[in-house]
């Protein structure tokens, strides 16, 4: 009845149970919570893995924004008739860089 009222002495209840049943049933069990333990395990490294790719493909989306971002001030700096070699100190980017966009 106690244990029914408090989960705590509940699942103690329980595995005292588990221990004072034969070998058999012992192995059972413990094999039962051993797969549950590792389809536990499997569905986290998945879920982290997701996560990574996620992360992955989301740096990826920024670095392309980036670079367009930093196209349009290139050729708005041009539009401007800024000389290449300001534009290249003002950006980071070679002259070389410049002349392929």
């Amino acid at each position: 009845m106690v244990a029914e009222k408090n989960p705590v002495i509940g699942e103690a209840y329980s595995r005292l149970r588990v221990m004072s049943e034969d070998e058999a049933n012992r192995m059972i069990y413990e094999a039962r919570l051993k797969a549950q333990r590792d389809e536990y395990s499997r569905i986290q490294g998945a879920l982290l893995k997701d996560r990574e790719e996620g992360r992955q493909e989301g740096r990826e989306e920024g670095r392309q924004e980036g670079r367009e971002e930093k196209l349009k001030i290139v050729r708005n700096l041009k539009n401007l008739g800024i000389p290449v070699e300001q534009i290249a100190r003002a950006t980071g980017l070679s002259i070389d860089e410049l002349a392929a966009l």
